[in-house]
């Protein structure tokens, strides 16, 4: 069975998969021909929108100025600042007011505090604001996207989507109430931006509401995770790559952090597709020659032990959100996760606003690896072997319980 789309049939499979890639529901009883058009004329109607939406500040270009581990303190002081370490990762930025600015030599410096620690905490950020008619003390969206431009390329990713509320394209408005902004958002531990070869380098969270209840993001120290592997899995991990199911670039499961030279691991656990390892070296068999592709009870174990691992208490901060709050995160330093209750109403109102920066520089694997940069995970799985995983959507492959959750992505 298909019904007409815009361009020609398309089968129900693929229909009820959209409907389920992006959160649709049609009315109950209705055909399956008036609920795709339906969807599409809300999608028309909700593009239009966000083209009337303002836009954020415009490019800076890099402005940072990098120091090195031993200027920081020096830098800081200049700038009246203090760092407060959190335990097991991340500071406490103290004495700088955001509503400022970031000064390029300030900003250099934290971007060396994020390399090592993974992210910096400015608390009571911002003045009384009334913006999209909520009231209370925090940043307007043009100011976190100001203090966004301040580090990396000083260029934001233009956020793939955005809700009414928002207040310019740049940021992307998350909520516990779809009023206010998108949903069932990030509940298993992940990257931003793992979609794009040159993976967001800096990630700012600005919290607009805070929940009276439940409703923390916790943030995993990648470093701190790879040293605690034992020596066979840190060798192992370090030939495989995972392949992100939606848009099938490939990105290395263990890289060498560019600020602080650091081994770190790397996987979306909810945006993967499939699991690549070299297992020997390339010999002439063709493109793939040398490399296999994990098996769904491989990949389902790897996604559980990962998570065990990030979920531990000396390797993750959970954050509870106090108005004001801002976080930025240096997006390969951690992984981060919303937590249980950010998208349940009963927590209280949760509002959080998040800007993200263009990627420095590629996240490809090691060279000597030999394995593709990218794969069409939208055709045919191209390896052999019992129960390949290979998936694509939005929704990478479904790992444990995953029922339990929110929404798997």
């Amino acid at each position: 069975m298909s019904v007409q789309g815009p361009q020609g049939p398309i089968p129900k499979e693929k229909v009820l998969e959209l409907f389920d890639q992006v959160g649709f529901e049609p009315p109950p009883g209705m055909p399956l021909q008036e609920a795709l058009m339906l969807l599409l004329s809300l999608m028309q109607k909700r593009e239009m929108r966000q083209s009337a939406l303002p836009p954020g500040p415009p490019p800076k270009g890099r402005t940072a100025i990098p120091c090195s581990r031993e200027d920081v303190g020096g830098i800081l002081e200049a700038f009246g600042a203090t760092l407060v370490l959190i335990e097991p990762c991340g500071a406490e930025v103290k004495g700088v007011d955001l509503v400022k600015g970031i000064d390029p030599r300030l900003a250099g410096a934290l971007e060396m505090v994020m390399a090592d620690y993974g992210l910096v905490l400015f608390r009571g950020q911002g003045t009384p604001q009334k913006e999209m008619g909520i009231e209370g003390k925090y940043l307007t969206g043009n100011q976190q996207c100001e203090v966004s431009l301040a580090f990396g390329k000083g260029a934001l990713h233009s956020t793939h989507g955005n809700h009414d509320e928002c207040p310019n394209r740049d940021i992307f408005r998350l909520s516990n109430n779809a009023k206010h902004g998108f949903n069932e958002v990030g509940p298993e531990w992940h990257n931003d931006g793992s979609f794009c070869r040159d993976v967001f380098s800096y990630v700012v969270y600005h919290i607009i509401k805070a929940p009276a209840g439940p409703g923390n993001t916790a943030f995993a120290h990648l470093g701190k995770a790879h040293d605690l592997l034992s020596p066979h899995l840190q060798e192992n991990y370090a030939q495989c790559a995972s392949v992100n199911s939606n848009g099938g670039v490939v990105h290395p499961l263990v890289h060498t952090h560019r600020v602080s030279g650091r081994k770190s691991l790397y996987l979306h656990t909810g945006m993967t597709g499939a699991i690549l390892e070299r297992v020997a070296p390339p010999s002439g068999g063709g493109q793939f020659d040398g490399v296999k592709a994990w098996s769904e009870p491989e990949v389902n174990e790897l996604m559980c032990s990962i998570t065990d691992l990030l979920d531990r208490e000396d390797v993750s901060y959970n954050h509870k959100w106090q108005e004001g709050d801002v976080i930025i995160i240096d997006n390969l330093a951690v992984a981060h996760k919303a937590m249980p209750g950010a998208h349940t109403a009963d927590s209280g109102l949760r509002i959080l606003h998040r800007t993200t920066c263009l990627g420095v520089e590629p996240l490809d694997p090691r060279p000597e690896l030999s394995l593709p940069i990218s794969l069409d995970t939208a055709g045919p799985c191209p390896f052999k072997g019992p129960n390949v995983a290979w998936v694509e959507g939005y929704v990478g492959f479904r790992w444990g319980d995953w029922r339990s959750r929110s929404v798997p992505h």
